[in-house]
Formats: structure tokens, C-alpha cells, sequence
């Protein structure tokens, strides 16, 4: 200690070495921190994948029902007025007719 005294110079090669071991020690925690967040964003992922599926999934099921659905309507509505729907369809030809004219 007298030494330091007289020369004003403190040894630093502690001080530094336990600064870069705390160093370390910070990135080393950070680099697990960061390493559980990619892990959790990950499995995030693959539920949303999932989640996305499942909607697909459901919405073609529903327009597959709604046009199963739309479908039948049609023919009970035909099969109930089957002069009305004659008259339609030839009312229909006649403008596609008059169109390609």
C-alpha cells in the first residue's frame, strides 16, 4: 500500500479482470435470455400455423355447406316453379342472344 501511495498508480489488472468475467457473465445470461425468447417466439409459431390451418380448414368446410346449401335451395325453388324458371331462362338466353348481336 505504501507503494501505491507513492507512485499513484493503482493496480488495475484485478479490477479489469473482474470486469470482463462480469462481462462474461452478463453476455452469457443475455445470450440465455435471448436463446428462451426464440425458443418461445418459435413455439408461438407453430401454434399460430396450426391456428391458421384449422381456420382454412373450417372456412372451405363452410363454403363447401353454404353452396351445398344454395345448391339445394335452387332446386326445390325450380322443382316448385318450374313454369317461372322456364320463363327466366328463356328471358336469359334472349339478352345473351341480343348481346352477341
Amino acid at each position: 500500500m505504501a507503494d501505491e501511495k507513492s507512485t499513484g498508480k493503482r493496480t488495475l489488472g484485478v479490477v479489469e479482470a473482474a470486469d470482463s468475467i462480469s462481462q462474461e457473465v452478463r453476455a452469457a445470461e443475455a445470450e440465455a435470455s435471448i436463446n428462451e425468447q426464440i425458443d418461445a417466439l418459435k413455439s408461438e409459431i407453430s401454434r399460430l400455423k396450426e391456428s391458421a390451418g384449422l381456420i382454412a380448414e373450417g372456412t372451405g368446410q363452410l363454403a363447401v355447406a353454404k353452396a351445398e346449401s344454395l345448391r339445394e335451395d335452387l332446386r326445390q325453388t325450380i322443382q316448385a316453379n318450374p313454369l317461372a324458371t322456364l320463363a327466366g331462362a328463356a328471358f336469359i338466353g334472349y339478352l345473351f342472344g341480343l348481346r352477341h348481336r
